[in-house]
């Protein structure tokens, strides 16, 4: 899973959520149940092996056949992950899987072989972890390493760095992504880059090392350490001992790397429609939650159902992605390539036949209370909820609980990939801020973590999950979720500012609406008598056409909900929006940030209202950056998300969503310098101008996003009737 910068958007946000209502499900993985399919679940619970799925994530994680490096690594294009794709071959085979295969898809090759840091006159000597960038030769890089503390702009004063190798403390959950901090040290010529975790991220202890992923450049590299080998350093430096050899032993392959995602099935009676089951199986150190439980979980999901003898009613496929973590350079969307990859080149004819993806990420830690909060597209959410309070089919180990409401998800793993090409889909609840700071992309990621419970009970929920959707003949996906959305992320003030007919917007939705409910009627009434058909033992020609019938409505479902994506939302680097709120935020910033100018106030005493303490949250809080680097730093970062600016190449799962990017740091910059500066002379006016210019320009987009998701809900409607 790739994490993006919490002050960013908050992705924990996104799927962190407030439980007003819990329920532990059926206990003791007991099905409870009068639902037909009642008795398939509990033969499938009963099938699950547990030793099995624990033995494959400790092979997927501690094998060292399928590393790069004695950290543990196997990233993208990398020798280590063509060898663990080939060994997934040949364990789907061994479990029963057939049509069994590796669909290749082009990424940018990274692999971290080995590397040293050595500081003359010690005996430090240290192996770093690379981030995603090129090495050095044979011999390294020799030269004076210079403590920049916090990399921060300011920190630079008075250094002279170039030629030279920079130590900075980083916090790339609080403050700024690793791609500032190597933009800063490259712009004053820095020959490479050490960072340690100031926070945030690798709080176990100061022994943790952290890695995150590069979206910039290849520019100069860089790798991680730990905070107490950074104090070693420092104190090295200190006593006069500041001349540093850093070798990194790295290949960066652009445009020529192949990542392989292996793909098995459970053939069902029909191949016309399929369910999905995903993971991914690259890695940094020994990954055993991240993500080499969940590639477990998913074999031993497939493995219960085959050693059950289900025969499922349409395909269940299972999908080891490569290349999540990063698979491209020089890019703000440089994870989840392989599926990209999967879904937007390799022509598999999935969209379209797809009913769901169940997608798993960091399957079995405990997480806080033990619950887990399933996260989903919207449009399943009322399904999420159905099956944990009403079928009885969800069934719990220990005192793990499922959440009754689902969170939603955002773009932070492979679902992402496949949403945009009208895939629905679910991803196991885990969100647990504790381990994601302390453990997350850490070495301490490992078999320590494991809890059974929490491991079972998810098992429970997706082969539950999919076996529900296999059985029923109509997907229940409900539309008016978007209704939903699009209703509650409408700025009205802002429409009408921008010329829109609020009017006949708001009642293109209850349009909409309508029509979907009257759907979702038509869906409910197929699966009751599908059901009804089933207990009264009808015959299988009856049973036929009744699934002929659902399927015929999934086909307008999973198209609706396919134009709902491709029409109807927007995204950055971390959510998904159903409208354009994340325009309207930045029309709304723009408008208090002038208002704040008028009255010559840059920070206010209630810490909300002045400009500068609005300016920070432009560009979904990248602005933020503008206070603490360069402005060429800032806007080198800005541009990867202009839409007019960025090649569809590097533009990945974001192709055609993201917003107009605000260009306003000639303003910004100079004003959070000069608030610092009591004898500044400050040109409100001409600030005022700036801000005015951007709002002038980027304003119009509203009316047009409007008019596009209104010709949308139109299309929706035709689809549905």
């Amino acid at each position: 899973m790739r994490r993006s910068l919490k002050v960013f958007a908050c992705a924990a946000a996104s799927l962190t959520l407030t439980v007003s209502m819990m329920s532990c499900g059926s206990s003791e993985n007991t099905v409870d149940s009068q639902l037909f399919m009642a008795e398939d679940v509990q033969s499938y619970i009963d099938s699950i092996d547990m030793e099995y799925a624990y033995d494959l994530a400790e092979t997927l994680a501690y094998d060292e056949e399928y590393w790069d490096n004695e950290l543990g690594w196997r990233t993208a294009g990398s020798d280590a992950e063509h060898r663990a794709a080939d060994f997934l071959v040949e364990e789907m085979k061994s479990i029963g899987l057939t049509d069994v295969e590796k669909v290749g898809t082009t990424v940018d090759k990274f692999q971290f072989n080995d590397s040293s840091l050595t500081i003359e006159g010690t005996d430090i000597d240290l192996m770093p972890a690379s981030y995603q960038c090129s090495g050095t030769d044979a011999d390294g890089i020799t030269a004076e390493i210079v403590d920049v503390g916090t990399g921060f702009e300011a920190d630079y004063e008075g250094k002279d760095v170039s030629g030279k190798i920079v130590l900075a403390g980083v916090d790339q959950w609080n403050e700024a992504w690793i791609d500032n901090y190597i933009r800063q040290a490259y712009g004053r010529g820095a020959a490479a880059i050490v960072t340690y975790s100031t926070g945030g991220y690798g709080e176990l202890n100061d022994d943790t090392v952290n890695v995150q992923d590069i979206c910039c450049g290849d520019l100069i590299p860089t790798v991680a350490i730990s905070a107490n080998q950074a104090k070693e350093i420092q104190d090295a430096i200190e006593a006069g001992n500041d001349t540093a050899t850093l070798m990194v032993d790295a290949v960066l392959e652009e445009g020529t790397g192949v990542t392989y995602n292996v793909v098995g099935k459970i053939k069902g009676r029909s191949s016309d429609q399929q369910i999905l089951i995903a993971g991914h199986y690259d890695k940094y150190w020994y990954g055993f939650q991240d993500d080499s439980a969940a590639i477990a979980l998913d074999f031993a999901v497939a493995k219960a159902m085959i050693d059950s003898g289900y025969v499922p009613e349409n395909d269940i496929v299972v999908v080891a992605h490569g290349a999540e973590e990063w698979g491209a350079t020089d890019t703000q969307f440089d994870y989840t390539t392989g599926a990209w990859g999967m879904m937007h080149e390799a022509e598999l004819g999935w969209d379209g036949k797809t009913l769901a993806m169940l997608n798993c990420e960091l399957p079995a830690f405990a997480v806080e209370g033990d619950q887990l909060n399933i996260s989903c597209v919207p449009e399943f959410a009322s399904l999420v909820s159905k099956m944990v309070t009403e079928t009885g089919l969800v069934t719990t180990a220990g005192d793990v609980v499922v959440s009754e409401e689902a969170g939603s998800v955002n773009v932070m793993e492979d679902g992402v990939s496949y949403r945009w090409h009208g895939v629905p889909y679910i991803l196991n609840g885990f969100e647990d801020d504790t381990f994601m700071q302390q453990r997350y992309h850490t070495s301490s990621d490992d078999k320590d973590t494991w809890d059974e419970d929490t491991m079972r009970t998810n098992i429970n929920w997706f082969g539950a999950f999919a076996i529900y959707i296999d059985s029923m003949p109509a997907l229940e996906l409900d539309i008016t979720a978007a209704c939903d959305d699009l209703e509650n992320n409408f700025d009205e003030e802002v429409a009408q500012e921008a010329g829109v007919d609020t009017e006949a917007y708001l009642a293109s939705i209850d349009s909409l609406r309508t029509v979907a409910k009257e759907h979702n009627d038509r869906i409910a009434d197929v699966n009751a008598r599908y059901e009804e058909a089933v207990s009264g033992e009808a015959s299988e020609e009856e049973l036929s056409e009744l699934r002929a019938e659902g399927a015929e409505l999934n086909q307008a479902t999973l198209e609706a909900f396919k134009t709902v994506q491709t029409q109807c939302t927007k995204t950055d680097d971390v959510d998904v929006y159903t409208g354009h709120p994340n325009l309207d935020a930045n029309i709304n910033g723009l408008k208090g940030m002038i208002e704040a100018l008028q009255q010559e106030e840059l920070y206010a005493e209630d810490e909300e209202s002045g400009a500068l303490d609005i300016a920070w949250t432009l560009n979904g809080e990248k602005d933020y950056s503008y206070y603490l680097f360069d402005q060429q730093v800032v806007e080198d970062i800005l541009v990867q998300y202009d839409a007019s600016q960025v090649d569809d190449s590097k533009a990945y799962w974001a192709l055609d969503k993201m917003i107009p990017v605000c260009y306003v740091g000639d303003a910004t910059y100079q004003l959070v310098r000069q608030a610092e500066d009591e004898d500044a002379e400050i040109d409100y006016d001409a600030a005022i101008a700036i801000y005015q210019s951007e709002l002038d320009r980027i304003l119009p987009y509203v009316k047009t996003y409007c008019d596009e998701e209104v010709a949308a809900m139109a299309a929706i409607e035709d689809i549905l009737k």
